[in-house]
This record gives C-alpha cells, structure tokens and sequence, in this order.
C-alpha cells in the first residue's frame, strides 16, 4: 500500500486536534481502529472486486477458502430460487389470438338458415356462430341484448321499441339495417316459407322507425316477447329476389352470409356428396367482443361412438353433446372439461287423479313423494350431475323460489302412510334413454313403502297418443320449459284437454290468476312475484312429484380455456361465451 506522506501528517495531526479539541481529553482510539479507518480512508470501494476475491487464498486457509466458496455457491442457489419463486407467484398467462379449434357433431347440416335451423340442432348450432339475433341467452341461461342496443315498453305491454347497435357489419361489408330487420320477420310470418316459427309471430306486426330502430306492435300484452325475437337476422340485399319455393335449397343455406362472430370459409364432401367438415374463421368487423380463436371447424359423425372414437383419437378439441350412458367411453377424462350446463326442463312423476281416484288424496301424494330419496336416484342414474328439483321451474330460472314447500325423503312416514290407505298404481314411461332404468328405480321405492306397482313402458312413437288421450295414472315425464318462467301451457286449467301440455289436469283458481299474470305483465318485478307465489302454491297442491333437471354434457380438451357457461336454453347456447375460448397464451408478470 503506498501512502504519502502528506495523508499521513493529515492524518495524525487531525487526530491530535480531535484529542484536544476545546481542552477536554478524549480516549485515544485503538491502534486496530486508526489502521481501519485509514484503510478505509484509501479504498475506492466498500466491496471487494473480484480481482481482490482472486486473492483470498493467499489469506485463508484451503478449509476456510472452502467454506467461503461453499457459502457463495448456497447465496447464489438460495438467489436463484427465490427468484423463481417469485416469478411463478407473479408470472400469469393470458390469453390472445389465434389457434383452431375443432368440434365433433353428430348429423350433419342442411339449411344454416334462421328461418329453419330450430328444427335442427346441427343447423342451430352453425346459426348460432355466423348470425346475429336481437336478443340471445347469455351462459347462464338470461336474455341479453345483441344486436339490440336498447328497448323500451310502452303502455300496456302492447308496443316495444327496439333499438339496433350503430356498428354492425355482414361478413361481405354491407351494414346492417332496420331494413334487414324486419325483413327477415315477414318472410318468417309468410306461410310460404314454411318456417317453424310462424306461430310465434303470427299476431305481431313489425315497423321501421329509422334505420336504426324498429317498434313491434303486439294484439295483447306478453311477458316473454323478447324471448320470441332470438332468431337470426338475414340480410335483405341477398335474400330479398330468392321465392319461397327455392328458399330452402337456395346455396345460401351452407354458404350463409351472416353478422355473428364467426363466418363461413368453406366445406368439405366425401366422394358421396355428404359434408365430412365445416370450415369457420373469426369476423374481425365483429361488433361484440372480438374472438380470441381464430378458426373454428366442424366435423360431421353419423353416430356418437364413432365421434367418440375420433375424440379419444385426439381428432377432436371438443365432442358437441356426450349422451350420459356413454361416459365410460371415453377415455383420459383427466385430462377433460365436462361442462354439465343446465336445461331448462323438470322431469316428473305426472299424477292423474281422473285414473286413479286414490291419487286425488292428497295424503297418497305426499306419501308418494316422501318415498322417493331423490338425491340417491340421481346419484346412482347420474353419477350426481343432473341437477334436483322441487318445483314446476329449474333452479337455474331466475324467477325460482328456494323458499317453496319441500318433500324430503322419510321411508318410514311413507310406510306408515300406506299401512293406512293401501295402494295400486300404474307407472307409464316411454323408453327412451335413461327413463326405464329411473322407472324402475321409482318402481323399487315405492314398493319398498308398501305400494303395488305396475310398470308400463310404451315405445317412443305410441307417446303422443297416450299423452293425448291422458291414457295413464302416473307418469314419468319430462318438459322442457324453456328460459321464460311462463309456463302457462303447463299447468293452466284451460290447457288440461286434449290438446294441452296440463298433464296432471291440474287446475287451481289462484294459479290460473298468477300464470295469466305472469305471461301478460311487461313489468319484470311483477312477473317475479307472481311466479314465486305460482310454485309455492302448485308445490303445496302436489299434482306432481317434481325429480330433476337434466343437465347438456359438453366436452373439451383442457387446452381449451375460458368456458363458463352454466345453462344452456338450447343446445346451441353452448357458444354463448365462444368470443373469450381461447388456446394459444402468452405470459406476463401481474404485480
């Protein structure tokens, strides 16, 4: 170490001062601590370079130089770790464009055309990617604005004014108009077009205020007309010269032109003729929200087996519907997403007390339904995925009352119940499906409390007419209610005949006023209340014993992220939230 001799002179004489400073004695430092702090006078730097770590071994011994390097290499270790650590807490993926998702269907498509596509659920599904409605069912199961950008009800429930978003594209650049509107409504209403949606339409007018806004017209007041305006919208400028006679063979029929998220690219026939895939890619003039996906493709199986086959094959990302007795068939299941999404149907046991006059005790009902451990048969039919059910709405209808009366499982009242009033009855179910395997479950209780049982299994194509005719005492018996609460149709006195879904001839004076209440009132609070009212009464009365809702399986590999439905009104409504799927990702660090 070179040291001047005026840094040492410094040095001491400012010592010397700081000892005598003001004539008082100070302690002398130690000769450890001068020698430190004129070292430390001298460094440039408080931490040693590395050239100066080179130079440890000349200082340590080879154990301690041991020990030093083994601590460096555990700070650095310990470094490393903690930084990762802190990378995986703070690191998230994201979604973004891009990637192709493909989907098995069984059947194959005819018309994508709105006109039609309800009478298919393959066609509906297509509708449901390249058109725009005004309204549509969001993922869980509640009517949401699409194309309408707002609405208003006039007085007496009679007039709703519909106004469209201002930013809406056809895939080949046309915009989309009150015009288009409302032209699809009246080739709809046109008998000549054969469209099954006529009925719905039939006594509503509709009228262009602006290009912007249309007002429909209603002969009486109708709570669920919204619902009634889901269809897809076509565009004028190409259908408006095609007849009715060709409209259904028109080429426009699978090679739509639409307004919806996704639009057509192409297809692909076998040596046949009969479409194999179905090719879609994003609409990037699409005014919601911009799908993440960038190609959608269809492809088309003649059965569920061998769609199946094809999903456990890796051909597929998604399986459009699994049937709940396949499954088993298919494999790695760990690696799947079972979306179990929520129907909008109550499957039943229907009584009919004109058959049976022992059913018109209310006391039989009751002991009826308190022999039935509901939960358990859908555990053992379902595996648990079918959702139970109380009422005459699903859990899933946001017009459902929690608070309605209950019947829960107690073998040993419905025992004693019909030890005192002995019982036969007949149990019809159609056999379809699962039906006869939950009959005869219903069967085993109920004979297990002391009741005769007979059942009756009828075939699929014999059901319209027993059901017609009332042609049993106890039915087994699914509806589908749809997303609308009004379930008028039901369960009103006047829809007990033959020609009415009333199946358990159900009529009350207080519920025929709450049901007419509910489908003619345009105010949604009193609509609620009405409903709410509605099911604790038909609960109490019992006309039925109200089993479960059965659930829509959808598939999909877990690469496919962002699914969220939970109901689904029609099996198309699966793609609800289609814009935020997503497969491809990119990672970010999230403070």
């Amino acid at each position: 170490m070179n040291l001047s001799k005026s840094k040492i002179f410094f040095y001491f004489r400012n010592l010397k001062q700081a000892i005598t400073r003001r004539g008082r004695a100070f302690p002398v430092p130690a000769q450890d601590d001068i020698d430190k702090k004129l070292v430390y006078s001298l460094s440039p730097r408080k931490i040693p370079s590395g050239r100066q770590f080179r130079h440890l071994p000349k200082f340590l011994k080879p154990k301690e130089y041991l020990a030093v390097k083994i601590c460096l290499l555990l700070i650095i270790v310990n470094l490393v770790y903690l930084g990762i650590i802190f990378i995986n807490r703070h690191l998230e993926y994201f979604p973004k464009a891009g990637g192709t998702y493909t989907e098995g269907l069984v059947g194959y498509p005819k018309t994508i055309n709105p006109l039609y596509a309800t009478n298919r659920d393959v066609d509906a599904d297509l509708s449901r990617l390249i058109y725009s409605s005004l309204f549509v069912y969001d993922a869980d199961g509640r009517l949401a604005n699409d194309l309408a950008d707002s609405y208003s009800i006039g007085a007496e429930g009679k007039e709703y004014t519909v106004k469209l978003k201002d930013n809406v594209f056809w895939h080949n650049g046309d915009r989309l108009t009150a015009d288009d509107v409302i032209f699809t409504f009246e080739l709809i209403k046109n008998p000549a077009y054969r469209s099954p949606l006529v009925p719905e339409l039939t006594n509503i007018n509709a009228e262009k205020i602006d290009d912007e806004t249309i007002k429909f017209s209603l002969g009486q007041a109708y709570g669920p007309f919204l619902e009634l305006l889901t269809f897809g919208i076509l565009p004028k400028n190409l259908w408006q010269n095609i007849s009715p006679e060709a409209a259904a063979l028109n080429a426009l029929n699978l090679k739509p032109v639409g307004s919806g998220p996704y639009k057509f690219v192409s297809l692909i026939k076998d040596s046949a003729g009969d479409l194999k895939e179905y090719h879609l890619t994003v609409n990037l003039t699409y005014y919601g929200a911009k799908p993440y996906l960038t190609n959608i493709i269809f492809k088309f199986f003649p059965s569920y087996p061998e769609a199946i086959k094809a999903f456990n094959d890796n051909q597929l990302d998604g399986l459009g519907y699994l049937p709940f007795e396949l499954r088993s068939s298919l494999l790695a299941q760990n690696s799947l997403f079972l979306h179990e999404l929520v129907r909008p149907q109550i499957v039943a046991v229907f009584f009919n007390q004109n058959k049976n006059k022992s059913l018109a005790d209310k006391a039989v009902r009751v002991g009826l339904a308190e022999a039935l451990n509901k939960d358990q048969l859908i555990k053992e039919a379902f595996a648990g995925v079918y959702v139970s059910a109380d009422g005459p709405l699903p859990s899933s209808s946001f017009a459902y009352n929690d608070a309605l009366t209950k019947y829960s499982y107690d073998p040993g009242a419905a025992v004693d119940t019909f030890k005192n009033k002995p019982l036969s009855l007949a149990l019809t179910v159609i056999d379809s499906g699962s039906n006869v395997a939950v009959a005869q479950a219903i069967k085993t209780y109920w004979e297990d409390s002391g009741v005769k049982v007979d059942l009756k299994i009828i075939p699929s194509d014999q059901a319209a007419s027993i059901i017609k005719n009332r042609d049993f005492e106890v039915l087994f018996y699914g509806e589908t209610v749809g997303g609308d609460p009004d379930i008028y149709a039901f369960w009103h006195s006047t829809q007990t005949g033959a020609n009415g879904l009333n199946l358990a001839g159900y009529a009350n004076s207080e519920a025929d006023k709450l049901l007419t209440t509910g489908r003619l009132s345009a105010d949604l609070d009193e609509r609620l209340a009405a409903y709410k009212k509605l099911q604790e009464i038909i609960t109490t009365d019992l006309p039925a014993i109200f089993l479960y809702s059965p659930t829509y399986t959808y598939v999909q590999t877990k690469e496919v992220q962002g699914f969220s439905g939970t109901v689904a009104v029609s099996p198309a409504d699966r793609f609800a939230g289609v814009s935020f799927w997503y497969i491809k990702t990119y990672k970010k660090l999230a403070w």
